[in-house]
Formats: C-alpha cells, sequence, structure tokens
C-alpha cells in the first residue's frame, strides 16, 4: 500500500474509502477491467477495514477484540457467507450460550445454550428461560397480555397485532401498509409501539434487549419486523478476525493491479463538465500516528483527476465533502434519511475465566446498568488445540446511543496501566494495554469492574491486566451504524441513492442506505447492485443461496412496489382457495404464537 502522498496517475475510477464496500467496489471493477483500466482505492487513515476493527491483545493471540463488526447469520447473509468461503477465509463459530450439558449426570442431558444466559434489570436477577418458565421473576409490571414474553417475542406480538404475516412481506409490500390510515414509513416505531404497548413493555423491550437501538424511533417499516436475532441464532465469525475480510479484499485488489493509497482524506470534489475527466479530486494528505489516530498535515493538497468515483463512505463522512455536487435538492433532502446511531465497546482481558465458575462460557448477559452486554468472547486454550493458557476475553461493555455518554464521560484521567502476568512475555515495543487512538483511563476500568461485580453477584472479581475500548461517535464516521429515519420512503431512497445525481458518474455505496443497516450485507448487497446495474458487472459466480427462490439484491434494483389488496402476504398466481388457505395459515401461526405466550404467563 501506498503510504505517501505523490499524486497518481489519471484515474479511469476513483474509489474513495477503505471499508468493506469501498475494497469490495475495487476489487470487483479491478477484476473486471483486467488491468485495463487504472483504479484506485483512497482512505483517510492508515487502516483498510473502516468499521470492522479487530484487535489482538498480549497474551491472547487466538481470541481477536472485535472492535467494530464482529459476525454474521449464515442463512441471512448470503453475500457475506459466499464471499468468505470464496476467499477462503477460516471461519469459527460465534456461539451464543454453552454447549456443555446442563447436567453431566443424566444421559441425554440438553446443552446449557442459551437458555441459561445471564439478565440483572431492575436489581434483580434472572435467566433468559425465566422470561418463558418464570414470568413472575421478571422486574415488570407488564400487563396482563404482555406476560410470558421475552424482548424478542414481545416484538412478535406487537407485529401480529398490527400486521400478522408483517415480516414475510417484500419490502416493496410492507411500503403499502397502513396503520390508522397512515403509511407504515411515516410512522417511528417507538411512536407506533406507544399505540399498543404500555410503556413498561416499551422499557422491557429496551432494558432486555440489549439495544437501544432495537426500539429507537426510527423507521417502522424496518423496525417492526421482529428482531433479526435471539439469543440461540447462529452466527459465525472470523478466527483471524472480521477485519479480514475488507483486509483479503484489498490485498486480491493490489494483487491484481490497483493502487491503493493511504493517509488521504477526501476533502472536495470539483466538477468540470467540460474535461474528459470530469472530476478534480481534492486530496487533504493526513498522519495516523502508532495509537491510530488520524488528523490532518500542513502538506499541500493533492489533487486525481478521474472519469468515475465511488463514495463508499457513511453519511457523517459525505458531509464532510465539500462539493457543488451535494447542492443537488434530492440529495440535500435524503443525505439526511438515516439516523446516525453511536456504539461503544469495551474489552478486558483477565489470567482466567472467571465467569466459567458461574456456569457461563459464551454468549452475553444484560443489563440496564451502563454496561449494557456483556460477551464472553473466549479462552487461549478453547481456541487454540495446543495452547496451554487459560487468558480469556471479556467485551465487559457493548452499548449505544444513551449511555455512550455515561462511558466519555470517564475518559480523563490516568491512563489504566494493567500488568503483565507472570510468565508472559512482550515483544520489543509492545504494551499490556494496547496503545490505541481511544486510550482507556482506570476509572473507566473500575467502573466497569464494579458494574460486572453487580450483574454477576460477585462481592470481587480479579482485576484486568489489559483493556481496550472503541467509541464509534467520532469523525469521520458519526456513529457505528445507521437506522432510516421515519418519514422517508426508504424503497426509493435505497434504490436512488446508489446514483442520486442523474449525469453524473459518482455513486455511493455503504451500509448507511441499506436494508441490511448494521450489517455487513448491507454494505456488500448496496455495491454488488451498484456495479451490476450501472457497470454492467454480471453477479459473481461465487455468490451462494440455500434457497433458489432467494433475492441476491432484495428488490434493490428496478423495484416496482404494489399496493396490497389483502393485509397479508398471499402468492399472487394461487388460486383462491390456496390464497384463502395462506391466510388462515398465517392467522393461524399468530394464535399459536399468543397461546405461548399465555402458557409461559400461566406456569
Amino acid at each position: 500500500m501506498d503510504s505517501n502522498n505523490q499524486s497518481p496517475q489519471v484515474l479511469d475510477q476513483a474509489i474513495i474509502g477503505g471499508g468493506v464496500s469501498g475494497v469490495y467496489s475495487a476489487w470487483r471493477l479491478q477484476q473486471q477491467s483486467g488491468g485495463e483500466q487504472s483504479i484506485a482505492l483512497f482512505e483517510y487513515s492508515n487502516r483498510i477495514g473502516g468499521r470492522l476493527y479487530s484487535r489482538k491483545i498480549p497474551g491472547l493471540d487466538n481470541v481477536v477484540a472485535e472492535l467494530g463488526g464482529m459476525r454474521w447469520i449464515a442463512e441471512d447473509h448470503p453475500m457475506v457467507n459466499s464471499l468468505v468461503h470464496e476467499l477462503k477465509l477460516a471461519i469459527k463459530e460465534f456461539p451464543m450460550g454453552s454447549s456443555l450439558p446442563l447436567d453431566p449426570k443424566v444421559k441425554d442431558s440438553p446443552k446449557a445454550g442459551t437458555e441459561n444466559n445471564l439478565f440483572y434489570l431492575r436489581g434483580q436477577y434472572f435467566r433468559y428461560r425465566d422470561f418463558a418458565e418464570c414470568p413472575d421473576r421478571i422486574p415488570y409490571n407488564l400487563g396482563w397480555s404482555e406476560r410470558g414474553y421475552g424482548p424478542e417475542d414481545m416484538q412478535v406480538k406487537v407485529m401480529n397485532l398490527i400486521c400478522p404475516g408483517f415480516a414475510d412481506m417484500s419490502l416493496a409490500e410492507q411500503m403499502a401498509v397502513e396503520v390508522n390510515g397512515k403509511p407504515m414509513w411515516q410512522y417511528g416505531f417507538w411512536n407506533l409501539l406507544e399505540s399498543v404497548l404500555s410503556n413498561e413493555a416499551y422499557q422491557f423491550m429496551k432494558d432486555a434487549g440489549g439495544y437501544e437501538a432495537n426500539v429507537a424511533n426510527a423507521n417502522a417499516v424496518t423496525q417492526l419486523p421482529a428482531t433479526e436475532y435471539k439469543d440461540n441464532t447462529q452466527f459465525l465469525g472470523l478466527k483471524q478476525g472480521f477485519q479480514a475480510l475488507p483486509l483479503t479484499l484489498c490485498d486480491c485488489f493490489e494483487k491484481l493491479g490497483g493502487a491503493v493509497h493511504m493517509d488521504m482524506r477526501l476533502a472536495e470534489i470539483r466538477i468540470d463538465p467540460a474535461s474528459d475527466t470530469r472530476y478534480t479530486l481534492i486530496f487533504q494528505p493526513t498522519s495516523t500516528d502508532d495509537s491510530g489516530k488520524t488528523t490532518d498535515t500542513d502538506d499541500a493538497c493533492v489533487e486525481v483527476q478521474a472519469k468515475k468515483v465511488i463514495l463508499a463512505m457513511p453519511r457523517r463522512s459525505l458531509e464532510l465533502i465539500k462539493s457543488d455536487y451535494f447542492e443537488d435538492e434530492w440529495l440535500q433532502s435524503n443525505i439526511p434519511s438515516v439516523l446516525i446511531q453511536k456504539a461503544f465497546k469495551m474489552f478486558m482481558a483477565y489470567e482466567s475465566p472467571w465467569w466459567r465458575s458461574l456456569g457461563l462460557v459464551y454468549g452475553r448477559s444484560v443489563t440496564d446498568l451502563p454496561i449494557r452486554q456483556t460477551y464472553y468472547m473466549g479462552t487461549e486454550c478453547d481456541a487454540s488445540d495446543v495452547s496451554v493458557s487459560t487468558n480469556s476475553l471479556l467485551m465487559a461493555s457493548y452499548n449505544d446511543i444513551g449511555t455512550v455518554p455515561y462511558w466519555k464521560g470517564l475518559e480523563a484521567g490516568e491512563p489504566f496501566e494493567g500488568y503483565t502476568p507472570a510468565g508472559m512475555t512482550l515483544a520489543a515495543g509492545e504494551r499490556i494495554v494496547p496503545n490505541h487512538e481511544f486510550q482507556i483511563s482506570d476509572a473507566m476500568v473500575q467502573a466497569a469492574q464494579r458494574q460486572l461485580e453487580a450483574v454477576h453477584n460477585q462481592k470481587q472479581l480479579p482485576q484486568p491486566y489489559s483493556a481496550v475500548y472503541q467509541e464509534w461517535g467520532h469523525e469521520p464516521y458519526g456513529g457505528g451504524w445507521h437506522e432510516w429515519k421515519a418519514g422517508f420512503e426508504l424503497d426509493k431512497v435505497m434504490q436512488k441513492m446508489r446514483h442520486p445525481v442523474e449525469g453524473e458518474d459518482i455513486y455511493i455505496v455503504g451500509e448507511a442506505y441499506s436494508y441490511d443497516q448494521g450489517w455487513v450485507e448491507g454494505a456488500l448487497v448496496v455495491a454488488e447492485s451498484m456495479l451490476e446495474e450501472f457497470y454492467c458487472l454480471d453477479a459473481p459466480s461465487w455468490l451462494k443461496v440455500s434457497d433458489a427462490s432467494h433475492a441476491f439484491l432484495p428488490s434493490l434494483c428496478n423495484w416496482v412496489p404494489q399496493l396490497l389488496t389483502e393485509p397479508y402476504p398471499v402468492p399472487e398466481n394461487d388460486s383462491a382457495t390456496d390464497a384463502n388457505a395462506a391466510i388462515r395459515a398465517t392467522l393461524n401461526e399468530v394464535t399459536t404464537f399468543a397461546y405461548e405466550g399465555i402458557n409461559h404467563a400461566q406456569q
């Protein structure tokens, strides 16, 4: 990778942004061109990956601290799943609970699984299974019809009440649904929930779900379908960290002849309609220090000529670019169509997995304390067949939106020093507490320790020997992920945002304006659909799905929304009898699901 700021040649294609959508677009275009076009990728820092950021802490060679995205769902994310197989990246399971038998003395005892994941809400302790088995233990004053459900199932209940079968509809059908005479897409999710749930039930969903974003007042069309996963969802990750995906794509791009220019911040786009190279890109050289902090230098700006430009950037990064291009009326109205959600992760390394004595192996615990979610990431001897080390990694806190300011308030003060465990040898220049852009303070670690002790009902826990944290809210990212705002016709915005200004060869890709916001899948789907529709690339041969009817690009291209004649999904070509059976089956599923909650509440 070229980290100097020498001006490259005039380009056929300039891709701005070294996140996964940028390096993917560059790789696909370089494959297609066969070296006949000049294609270059520009990244403002010295790191490829964007919001995929994997770091290793001393003593943990096989357990990675995923400071950004960390997992995918194979059946729901076919692009990610197919791509990691195509690139032959080492895959691992990302378990959400223990695979050990719940009762070792009983033959064929069920696995402990996720049912024993810990919850500490309103000062009360209970397990995941208690949502259904012991609803009286749940410390929320829920209404009679609201009891017996976990936070995800509560969302299913809401969906069944408002529009049975909503999750099975296409996006085009969902956009046509009306509630009380008002299109669903005009509702904020919180506003919609308030009309059908008690405030206690809303607070329960917010607290027990672990993420504030799950019940944020974002567009009800994308929020209403049941939360995309439960504690027992099967996740996958990469053994070397999720950042290995964009790093490998970037390496493949370079091996095919593509150019990568680091420490180059796009400051301005100038448009000259009379020039063959229509776009002049003005880059401000930057410098990234050993901690990963990137700042502008005093060096003169670099001008690059390009015929086409792909902006692989989140909303906030787009807003930081100066250009008449962004004076377009439609862009000015729709760049703000997504909410920018802040997120925070803190990791702590211990000499042994103290949580194993509490029956916790993998998965998460959830609390209403500021740490919000704690993930048990793994132990060296479990992650390697040859290691005898019990060094272990805990994601002590994974929180978003409202609790992020709590941790920001503790950033100042003495840095956390940690300690070097006996027998551990650090490499030359290596620090036990990694040198990081966001240097963790002792106050942050001690606050997290107190909350971990409370969540796990322990008087005193061992001190961590190392720690690191990442806050996703700073420039140029703005946040960790995005959500569609209420009042925007997201299907139309999603489609047009890929090529928002007719007559200009500037394209926008990434997770921000996707249907799978917050997931790598969203970034890849938008990039692939843009390349196929506007660059006329063929769909990749490696893209595989288990369901032949699955749409690789869920109606992103050539969308033709149709009004519903029935409030439930009905196959177009079926007879009236089959359509009737489909509607009755949907209603039967809704009723059967209600019985589950009723039965739980009666136990």
